[in-house]
Protein backbone atom coordinates (compact mmCIF):
# COMPACT_ATOMS: atom_id res chain seq x y z
CA UNK A 1 0.00 0.00 0.00
CA UNK A 2 1.32 3.22 -1.35
CA UNK A 3 0.92 6.28 1.51
CA UNK A 4 0.60 9.98 0.02
CA UNK A 5 2.40 11.27 3.87
CA UNK A 6 3.53 10.50 6.61
CA UNK A 7 2.57 12.57 9.51
CA UNK A 8 4.25 11.77 12.93
CA UNK A 9 2.31 10.33 16.16
CA UNK A 10 2.30 13.55 17.84
CA UNK A 11 0.84 15.50 15.15
CA UNK A 12 -2.62 13.43 15.23
CA UNK A 13 -2.67 13.76 19.33
CA UNK A 14 -2.17 17.57 18.80
CA UNK A 15 -4.94 17.82 16.67
CA UNK A 16 -7.20 15.86 18.76
CA UNK A 17 -7.35 13.16 16.33
CA UNK A 18 -7.87 9.37 18.28
CA UNK A 19 -5.87 6.38 18.27
CA UNK A 20 -7.69 3.12 19.13
CA UNK A 21 -7.20 -0.23 19.29
CA UNK A 22 -9.71 -3.12 18.03
CA UNK A 23 -8.97 -6.43 19.96
CA UNK A 24 -10.77 -9.58 19.55
CA UNK A 25 -10.04 -13.67 19.69
CA UNK A 26 -12.88 -14.68 17.37
CA UNK A 27 -10.54 -15.44 13.83
CA UNK A 28 -14.32 -15.67 11.62
CA UNK A 29 -15.42 -12.62 13.54
CA UNK A 30 -12.38 -10.71 12.52
CA UNK A 31 -12.50 -12.17 8.95
CA UNK A 32 -15.75 -10.96 9.22
CA UNK A 33 -14.79 -7.62 10.30
CA UNK A 34 -12.39 -6.74 7.85
CA UNK A 35 -14.67 -7.96 4.91
CA UNK A 36 -17.69 -6.00 5.75
CA UNK A 37 -15.51 -2.99 7.05
CA UNK A 38 -17.50 -3.18 10.56
CA UNK A 39 -16.46 -3.87 14.07
CA UNK A 40 -18.75 -3.60 17.39
CA UNK A 41 -18.87 -3.89 21.04
CA UNK A 42 -20.40 -5.37 23.73
CA UNK A 43 -23.27 -3.13 25.85
CA UNK A 44 -21.41 -2.01 28.66
CA UNK A 45 -20.48 1.09 30.04
CA UNK A 46 -16.96 1.23 29.51
CA UNK A 47 -16.96 -0.03 25.97
CA UNK A 48 -20.49 2.27 25.58
CA UNK A 49 -18.21 5.17 26.24
CA UNK A 50 -15.35 4.80 24.42
CA UNK A 51 -18.12 3.94 21.70
CA UNK A 52 -19.11 7.66 22.31
CA UNK A 53 -15.87 9.04 21.65
CA UNK A 54 -14.86 7.33 18.90
CA UNK A 55 -14.97 9.84 15.71
CA UNK A 56 -14.41 9.58 11.71
CA UNK A 57 -11.24 9.32 10.98
CA UNK A 58 -9.68 8.22 13.78
CA UNK A 59 -7.04 5.53 14.00
CA UNK A 60 -7.62 1.96 15.05
CA UNK A 61 -5.38 -0.59 15.35
CA UNK A 62 -6.44 -4.59 14.67
CA UNK A 63 -5.27 -6.55 17.47
CA UNK A 64 -5.69 -9.81 17.22
CA UNK A 65 -6.02 -12.10 20.21
CA UNK A 66 -5.16 -15.78 21.27
CA UNK A 67 -3.71 -17.96 19.10
CA UNK A 68 -2.28 -14.68 16.84
CA UNK A 69 -1.55 -12.89 19.70
CA UNK A 70 -0.67 -9.58 17.66
CA UNK A 71 -1.30 -6.78 14.91
CA UNK A 72 -2.36 -7.85 11.88
CA UNK A 73 -3.15 -4.32 10.22
CA UNK A 74 -4.86 -1.08 10.79
CA UNK A 75 -7.61 1.61 9.44
CA UNK A 76 -9.78 4.53 10.40
CA UNK A 77 -13.05 4.73 11.67
CA UNK A 78 -16.16 6.36 9.66
CA UNK A 79 -19.73 6.13 10.79
CA UNK A 80 -21.30 4.72 13.97
CA UNK A 81 -24.44 3.30 14.32
CA UNK A 82 -26.46 0.42 16.48
CA UNK A 83 -27.79 -2.47 15.29
CA UNK A 84 -30.36 -4.81 16.12
CA UNK A 85 -29.68 -7.71 13.79
CA UNK A 86 -26.66 -10.61 14.53
CA UNK A 87 -23.92 -10.03 12.26
CA UNK A 88 -20.95 -11.88 13.29
CA UNK A 89 -20.50 -15.64 13.27
CA UNK A 90 -21.01 -15.95 17.01
CA UNK A 91 -23.74 -13.70 17.05
CA UNK A 92 -25.27 -15.34 14.69
CA UNK A 93 -24.68 -18.84 16.02
CA UNK A 94 -26.37 -17.91 19.12
CA UNK A 95 -29.20 -16.13 17.74
CA UNK A 96 -28.90 -12.70 19.80
CA UNK A 97 -27.22 -9.48 19.75
CA UNK A 98 -23.45 -9.57 21.20
CA UNK A 99 -22.45 -6.40 20.00
CA UNK A 100 -24.90 -3.98 19.34
CA UNK A 101 -22.93 -0.87 19.46
CA UNK A 102 -21.16 -0.84 15.70
CA UNK A 103 -19.27 1.42 13.88
CA UNK A 104 -17.59 1.25 9.86
CA UNK A 105 -14.04 1.44 9.32
CA UNK A 106 -12.20 1.84 5.88
CA UNK A 107 -9.12 -0.62 6.09
CA UNK A 108 -5.31 1.06 5.26
CA UNK A 109 -3.04 -1.72 5.36
CA UNK A 110 -4.34 -5.38 6.68
CA UNK A 111 -2.37 -8.71 6.53
CA UNK A 112 -3.67 -11.88 4.53
CA UNK A 113 -4.81 -13.98 6.82
CA UNK A 114 -2.51 -16.76 6.23
CA UNK A 115 0.56 -14.72 7.21
CA UNK A 116 -1.18 -13.26 10.34
CA UNK A 117 0.82 -15.63 12.44
CA UNK A 118 4.00 -15.05 11.20
CA UNK A 119 3.80 -11.50 10.56
CA UNK A 120 2.12 -10.46 13.22
CA UNK A 121 3.03 -7.12 15.47
CA UNK A 122 3.59 -8.18 18.93
CA UNK A 123 3.21 -5.18 21.53
CA UNK A 124 3.32 -7.09 24.62
CA UNK A 125 6.27 -4.82 25.95
CA UNK A 126 4.81 -1.69 24.59
CA UNK A 127 2.43 0.64 26.94
CA UNK A 128 -0.84 -0.80 24.82
CA UNK A 129 -4.00 -2.23 26.51
CA UNK A 130 -5.53 -4.48 24.42
CA UNK A 131 -8.07 -6.56 26.35
CA UNK A 132 -11.52 -4.91 25.96
CA UNK A 133 -13.13 -4.48 22.43
CA UNK A 134 -12.14 -0.93 21.88
CA UNK A 135 -9.17 0.20 23.72
CA UNK A 136 -8.21 4.24 23.92
CA UNK A 137 -4.51 4.72 22.70
CA UNK A 138 -3.12 8.26 24.09
CA UNK A 139 0.56 8.10 25.00
CA UNK A 140 2.55 9.55 22.24
CA UNK A 141 6.05 7.35 22.35
CA UNK A 142 3.86 4.02 22.68
CA UNK A 143 1.82 5.59 19.28
CA UNK A 144 5.84 6.43 17.88
CA UNK A 145 7.18 3.22 18.68
CA UNK A 146 4.52 1.04 17.20
CA UNK A 147 4.55 3.22 14.37
CA UNK A 148 7.74 2.63 13.65
CA UNK A 149 7.24 -1.15 13.74
CA UNK A 150 5.09 -1.48 11.45
CA UNK A 151 7.09 0.35 9.33
CA UNK A 152 10.06 -1.84 9.72
CA UNK A 153 7.71 -4.83 9.64
CA UNK A 154 5.70 -4.21 6.87
CA UNK A 155 6.89 -0.99 5.07
CA UNK A 156 4.04 0.90 5.56
CA UNK A 157 3.19 3.92 7.71
CA UNK A 158 -0.09 5.14 9.51
CA UNK A 159 -1.86 7.22 7.09
CA UNK A 160 -2.87 10.74 8.19
CA UNK A 161 -6.94 10.57 9.20
CA UNK A 162 -8.77 12.91 6.97
CA UNK A 163 -9.49 16.12 7.95
CA UNK A 164 -6.51 16.23 10.41
CA UNK A 165 -5.06 19.39 10.62
CA UNK A 166 -7.11 20.83 7.62
CA UNK A 167 -10.27 22.65 7.69
CA UNK A 168 -12.42 20.38 5.26
CA UNK A 169 -13.78 22.55 2.35
CA UNK A 170 -17.50 23.56 3.06
CA UNK A 171 -18.79 22.13 -0.40
CA UNK A 172 -17.19 19.70 -2.58
CA UNK A 173 -19.41 18.57 -5.51
CA UNK A 174 -19.49 14.65 -6.13
CA UNK A 175 -21.16 12.13 -7.39
CA UNK A 176 -22.64 11.35 -4.29
CA UNK A 177 -24.44 14.58 -4.35
CA UNK A 178 -26.19 14.90 -7.36
CA UNK A 179 -27.26 11.72 -7.80
CA UNK A 180 -28.75 12.65 -4.40
CA UNK A 181 -30.25 16.06 -6.25
CA UNK A 182 -31.43 14.14 -9.13
CA UNK A 183 -33.40 11.73 -6.81
CA UNK A 184 -34.52 14.79 -4.63
CA UNK A 185 -35.76 16.43 -8.45
CA UNK A 186 -37.59 13.54 -9.63
CA UNK A 187 -39.46 13.20 -6.18
CA UNK A 188 -40.85 16.98 -6.86
CA UNK A 189 -41.71 16.27 -10.43
CA UNK A 190 -43.70 13.29 -9.12
CA UNK A 191 -45.48 15.12 -6.63
CA UNK A 192 -44.20 13.53 -4.26
CA UNK A 193 -43.04 15.92 -0.85
CA UNK A 194 -39.43 15.42 -1.60
CA UNK A 195 -36.70 16.11 1.48
CA UNK A 196 -33.32 15.05 1.60
CA UNK A 197 -31.61 14.36 4.83
CA UNK A 198 -34.55 13.39 6.37
CA UNK A 199 -34.01 12.45 10.28
CA UNK A 200 -34.30 8.57 10.93
CA UNK A 201 -33.65 8.32 14.51
CA UNK A 202 -30.25 9.44 15.32
CA UNK A 203 -28.98 8.96 11.71
CA UNK A 204 -30.12 10.35 7.96
CA UNK A 205 -31.88 9.23 5.15
CA UNK A 206 -30.24 10.75 2.00
CA UNK A 207 -33.94 10.94 0.40
CA UNK A 208 -36.90 10.49 1.44
CA UNK A 209 -40.67 11.10 -0.46
CA UNK A 210 -43.87 11.68 1.15
CA UNK A 211 -47.31 11.28 -0.02
CA UNK A 212 -49.18 14.21 2.30
CA UNK A 213 -47.64 16.97 4.32
CA UNK A 214 -47.67 15.01 7.75
CA UNK A 215 -47.13 11.47 6.20
CA UNK A 216 -44.51 9.06 6.62
CA UNK A 217 -41.97 8.82 4.15
CA UNK A 218 -43.58 6.22 1.66
CA UNK A 219 -40.08 5.81 -0.29
CA UNK A 220 -36.84 6.19 1.14
CA UNK A 221 -33.17 6.57 -0.68
CA UNK A 222 -29.87 5.46 0.31
CA UNK A 223 -27.27 6.58 -2.61
CA UNK A 224 -24.20 4.46 -1.61
CA UNK A 225 -21.67 5.31 -4.07
CA UNK A 226 -18.66 4.91 -1.99
CA UNK A 227 -18.56 3.79 2.30
CA UNK A 228 -19.95 0.93 3.73
CA UNK A 229 -23.35 -1.06 1.73
CA UNK A 230 -24.22 -2.39 5.21
CA UNK A 231 -24.93 1.07 6.75
CA UNK A 232 -26.86 2.09 4.08
CA UNK A 233 -28.86 -1.38 3.99
CA UNK A 234 -29.59 -1.30 7.76
CA UNK A 235 -30.95 2.59 7.68
CA UNK A 236 -33.09 1.10 4.97
CA UNK A 237 -34.36 -1.98 6.95
CA UNK A 238 -35.29 1.01 9.82
CA UNK A 239 -37.04 2.95 7.78
CA UNK A 240 -39.44 -0.11 6.90
CA UNK A 241 -39.42 -1.14 10.20
CA UNK A 242 -41.06 2.29 11.10
CA UNK A 243 -42.63 3.44 8.47
CA UNK A 244 -43.45 -0.23 5.55
CA UNK A 245 -41.64 2.22 3.48
CA UNK A 246 -40.54 1.63 -0.23
CA UNK A 247 -37.21 0.86 -0.10
CA UNK A 248 -34.48 2.24 -2.87
CA UNK A 249 -30.24 1.79 -2.81
CA UNK A 250 -28.46 3.03 -5.80
CA UNK A 251 -25.45 1.78 -6.58
CA UNK A 252 -22.65 1.09 -9.00
CA UNK A 253 -22.72 -1.66 -10.93
CA UNK A 254 -19.77 -3.23 -9.53
CA UNK A 255 -21.74 -3.29 -6.31
CA UNK A 256 -24.56 -5.28 -6.79
CA UNK A 257 -23.07 -8.86 -5.58
CA UNK A 258 -22.19 -7.32 -2.44
CA UNK A 259 -25.52 -5.96 -1.45
CA UNK A 260 -27.59 -9.18 -3.39
CA UNK A 261 -24.98 -11.43 -1.13
CA UNK A 262 -26.53 -8.95 1.93
CA UNK A 263 -29.75 -9.41 1.20
CA UNK A 264 -29.56 -12.95 1.31
CA UNK A 265 -28.59 -13.11 4.59
CA UNK A 266 -28.32 -9.93 7.51
CA UNK A 267 -31.17 -8.30 5.50
CA UNK A 268 -33.29 -11.33 3.84
CA UNK A 269 -36.35 -9.79 5.73
CA UNK A 270 -36.27 -7.12 3.14
CA UNK A 271 -35.03 -8.60 0.26
CA UNK A 272 -38.21 -8.35 -1.16
CA UNK A 273 -38.94 -4.67 -0.45
CA UNK A 274 -35.37 -3.27 -1.74
CA UNK A 275 -34.96 -1.64 -4.99
CA UNK A 276 -31.25 -1.90 -6.55
CA UNK A 277 -31.03 0.83 -9.17
CA UNK A 278 -28.18 1.54 -11.16
CA UNK A 279 -26.77 5.20 -11.07
CA UNK A 280 -27.10 5.30 -15.05
CA UNK A 281 -30.61 4.48 -14.90
CA UNK A 282 -31.50 7.39 -12.44
CA UNK A 283 -29.22 9.95 -14.51
CA UNK A 284 -31.45 8.89 -17.37
CA UNK A 285 -34.79 9.17 -15.71
CA UNK A 286 -33.43 12.24 -14.35
CA UNK A 287 -33.09 14.32 -18.15
CA UNK A 288 -35.55 12.43 -19.38
CA UNK A 289 -38.27 13.85 -16.89
CA UNK A 290 -36.45 16.94 -17.30
CA UNK A 291 -37.25 17.09 -21.17
CA UNK A 292 -40.61 16.16 -20.27
CA UNK A 293 -41.24 19.02 -18.41
CA UNK A 294 -39.83 21.22 -20.68
CA UNK A 295 -42.06 19.88 -23.38
CA UNK A 296 -44.56 20.48 -21.83
CA UNK A 297 -44.09 23.48 -20.53
CA UNK A 298 -43.19 24.28 -24.38
CA UNK A 299 -46.75 23.35 -25.17
CA UNK A 300 -48.55 25.15 -22.65
CA UNK A 301 -49.38 22.12 -20.68
CA UNK A 302 -48.20 23.24 -17.56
Amino acid sequence: MKTKRHTKAEDYQETGAKFWVLSGNSLENWEKGIKDGIWGVRNKKGLRRSWDRISKGDILIFYVGRPIGGVIGFGRAEAKFKQDKPLWPDEIRANRIIYPFRFEFKTEYSLPKETWHEKKISIRDLKIGYWAGLNPLKDRNTIRDLNARIKESWGVVLEEPIGVGEKPPEYSPNLHNKIKDMIYEIGKIERYISEKEYPLDSERLDVAWRKVDRGVPSRAFEVQIGGDIYHALAKLKHAFDLWNSDLFIIIKDENRPKVEELLAGTFHEVRDRINIVAIGKVQRLYHLQLEHEKLKAELGLV
